[in-house]
């Protein structure tokens, strides 16, 4: 009976849930046209009206071409600017979680979880394994994602391999006498930090040169995709049990944590001076880190292809530039350069994320055709090209090719304070 009183529950909020977004539909369009009203004080009324209605009217705003009249693409590219600069804050705060129950099974908990927050939960046992047959009992009210989800694992006697496929959360049996996860993690928006090694070097010929390192765990949500992490060690601050500081050697130096594509976890190492032997733990660290991530993706279509000649489109804080259409042997080159206006280092060499933006063609049946290889052409400060291969017979009349990208990059600091770290 339960089930069906839900069943119902949600098949009613489903029709609610359609009924205001075609509301929203509708009142985003009429604004969009007020956009090129002849009246000043209309057009600024329908901006700051669109901005009021935040994120959530970013998927309905109109892509903009050479149709779009000037002042209204400049506007729009304003507000999305604006709307994804909102956007990206909502993404750097932790989601929550709601949850009430009597005896529930680890996949019924899991699976509410993964649906609240959009973050990927499995079970990695071996060999197909399914979850351990444990049933709790929850009540959560709007409660973060990674306390919630670290005192159910402790609950149940699980821990996480982090690095799962697919972005995924793997949770795997814990080892006997494994340390709790709640009890040495620390909490930023959508990141879970934890001390999890401390190595000690002591040069037995010379006290001067014995040293120690911290390995700190960097974990964020699945859902959440950093373009890179930065720690400057001058921002993070070290005391013993006695108050007194410990010393980070290369305390001028800022260290940047790698990052792959499919990864939820890095680490970061501290280097210490070697504290005395008499201090047996870290008291406090606390420290700031700053990460750089994507802003919303915008998709970028253009036709015509065989006259193809730097054709440029813009979305609010990125203009994608078709640079050239050609035969190239057996395969077909097509050559785009993304321009950001502030990249905020984004782009530099090392970090290579642009390269996993999605690129295809478009058949005139409608077909999508993947590139099976591309190159790198340029890379700069705050714009990047790229040379995409298809192999195709013939030409490539009335083909679309489809290019997306994020079209803002976003930084946001995060500060974690760990405490109680037991050194060798």
């Amino acid at each position: 009976m339960l089930n069906a009183v839900v069943i119902v529950a949600v098949a009613l909020m489903g029709q609610a849930d359609g009924t205001a977004d075609e509301d929203l539909q509708l009142e985003v369009r009429r604004l969009v046209r007020r956009l090129d009203s002849r009246e000043l004080a209309d057009r600024e009324a329908a901006e700051k009206a669109l901005l009021e209605m935040g994120p959530k009217a970013l998927d309905l705003l109109p892509p903009v071409d050479e149709r779009t009249p000037a002042e209204v693409r400049q506007r729009l590219d304003r507000i999305k600017i604006q709307l994804q600069k909102l956007q990206g804050e909502a993404a750097a705060a932790d989601t929550t979680v709601t949850l009430s129950g009597e005896r529930m099974t680890l996949e019924e908990i899991f699976d509410a979880i993964s649906e609240q927050t959009g973050n990927a939960i499995s079970f990695s046992g071996q060999g197909g394994e399914a979850a351990p047959p444990v049933r709790l009992s929850v009540d959560y009210t709007d409660a973060p994602f990674w306390p919630t989800f670290d005192e159910i694992l402790d609950r149940a006697g699980l821990t996480l391999n982090a690095y799962g496929r697919e972005r995924t959360l793997a949770v795997a049996v814990g080892r006997p006498a494994l340390v709790p996860r709640s009890l040495n993690a620390a909490y930023g928006g959508p990141f879970r930090f934890e001390a999890i090694r401390a190595d000690a070097s002591r040069d037995l010929r010379s006290e001067d040169l014995s040293s120690m390192s911290l390995t700190v765990e960097i974990a964020w949500e699945p859902r959440f995709r950093p373009i890179s992490l930065q720690q400057r060690m001058s921002e993070i601050q070290l005391e013993d049990e006695n108050g007194q500081p410990v010393i980070i050697a290369a305390r001028g130096a800022q260290l940047e944590m790698p990052i792959s594509a499919e990864a939820i976890q890095t680490e970061l190492r501290i280097p210490l001076e070697a504290p005395p032997r008499s201090v047996q733990k870290i008291a406090k660290l606390k420290g700031t880190m700053r990460a750089l991530m994507q802003g919303k993706a915008e998709p970028f279509e253009f036709t015509d292809l065989m006259e193809a000649d730097s054709v440029e489109k813009r979305a609010a804080g990125v203009t994608v530039i078709l640079e050239t259409v050609r035969k190239n042997r057996d395969v077909w080159e097509i050559r785009v350069i993304a321009r950001f206006d502030d990249a905020e280092g984004a782009l530099a060499s090392h970090r290579n994320w642009v390269f996993d933006n999605p690129a295809k063609l478009i058949t005139p049946e409608g077909e999508e055709i993947p590139f099976h290889a591309y190159d790198s052409t340029r890379q700069m400060e705050n714009e990047v090209g790229v040379a995409y291969f298809f192999g195709l017979d013939g030409d490539l009349e009335d083909y679309t090719f489809v290019y997306e990208t994020a079209a803002s990059v976003l930084s946001a600091s995060f500060d974690y304070e760990l405490t109680d770290i037991k050194l060798p």
